[in-house]
């Protein structure tokens, strides 16, 4: 396999926050209404007021409806680019899913630990492969996006991917309760998404409110003949559900479990194929998982608790905040106007719907 570039892959996909529609497509009641509460939820994210503590939150959304999202989104330049840039979203066209993502302090303090450690090992790597392994970077949650609309947008917990690649070789979820059951799904979009060039799908499933069970599943890509004798490529499941913690907060006791990568994995074969070696091992067993949750637990609890050192020195009589320019004066007058023309033209549908259809509809939200 030669290496060539990946006409594939748009710079912005189809469906994307960052390419809405010129017009608004046309929606049921029961869609805009549920449009009206996501863009609520995500304004109320903008301005630092999330009412939601739920990390994965699903909101069952077909393509019109997503497209109607942005749409509206785009009529608020603050808030699109919001969406744009710092907001973490996934878009599963295959169930007609948008999820919300809103990682707690011990998802944070967990994924950071794994990259951390994983980037330790990549820096100790000194043989013909140091070169290699100089060129692997962590690319954070940065959003990764397919030209198949099929496959939709996601925004990972962790990701590393070879400077020349267009894909992440790695890819790093945590999950828990609610996000558990779109675990295999996602493993789906990645790998057949990105036609193979994401190497590894990892899962780390965490209990952070109802147990201490921790467990770890890898996904890597494999070609099957089906049973008309065609090839094709699938998300195999390597690694099921393998516990590096029990249920009453024990270490497991496998000397062979945990997460076992090789150089070669992090960059896509049209890559890895060209070097002779790649062959160096980057280990985390299930001792060093164990550890690394144990110790994110604990950091995370003394913020939940409110337990950590701050400065007691307080010499001054008050705060003051910096003043406001004109120009913001002026943004926040507009997006006050903004809002209030929305809420007319809400109030104004419903008064106009009332006159023909009476009841309710259900919501379109999944927890």
């Amino acid at each position: 396999m030669s290496i060539q570039s990946h006409p594939r892959q748009h710079a912005t996909p189809p469906e994307s926050f960052t390419s809405p529609p010129l017009t608004p497509p046309p929606t049921d009641e029961k869609t805009t209404s549920l449009v009206s509460r996501i863009i609520e939820e995500i304004r109320n994210r903008q301005e630092g007021r999330n009412l939601t503590s739920t990390p994965w939150a699903v909101y069952l959304l077909d393509l019109k409806g997503y497209q109607e999202l942005q749409y509206e989104l785009q009529r608020d330049e603050s808030l699109w680019g919001f969406a744009q840039h710092k907001l973490r979203y996934d878009y599963f066209p295959s169930t007609s899913q948008l999820v919300l993502r809103m990682p707690t302090t011990l998802h944070e303090e967990f994924i950071t630990s794994i990259v951390e450690e994983i980037q330790v090992q990549l820096k100790s790597i000194q043989d013909a492969s140091a070169e290699f392994a100089k060129e692997i970077r962590s690319g954070g949650s940065a959003s990764i996006k397919f030209a198949d609309e099929e496959y939709g947008k996601h925004d990972p917990d962790a990701q590393f991917r070879h400077s020349k690649a267009q894909f992440p070789g790695i890819v790093i979820e945590v999950s828990y309760s609610q996000k558990r059951k779109d675990l295999e799904r996602l493993a789906d979009d990645y790998i057949l998404g990105s036609d193979s060039d994401i190497r590894v799908v990892v899962g780390l499933d965490i209990e952070y409110k109802t147990g201490k069970k921790a467990t770890l599943s890898v996904w890597r890509p494999n070609i099957i003949t089906n049973e008309a004798g065609e090839k094709e490529l699938v998300a195999q499941p390597i690694v099921a559900n393998q516990v590096f913690r029990d249920s009453n907060g024990n270490p497991s006791t496998s000397r062979t479990g945990g997460l076992r990568l090789r150089l070669r994995d992090f960059a896509t074969e049209a890559l890895a194929e060209v070097e002779l070696q790649l062959r160096d091992p980057i280990i985390l067993p299930a001792n060093k998982l164990y550890s690394l949750l144990e110790h994110a637990e604990d950091a995370a609890s003394v913020v939940g608790q409110q337990t950590g050192i701050v400065t007691t020195d307080k010499p001054w009589v008050r705060k003051r905040r910096r003043e406001t320019s004109p120009l913001e004066e002026l943004t926040q007058r507009d997006e006050k106007r903004f809002r209030a023309d929305e809420s007319r033209a809400a109030n104004q549908a419903t008064r106009d719907d009332s006159s023909y259809k009476t009841g309710s509809t259900s919501e379109g939200e999944a927890s």
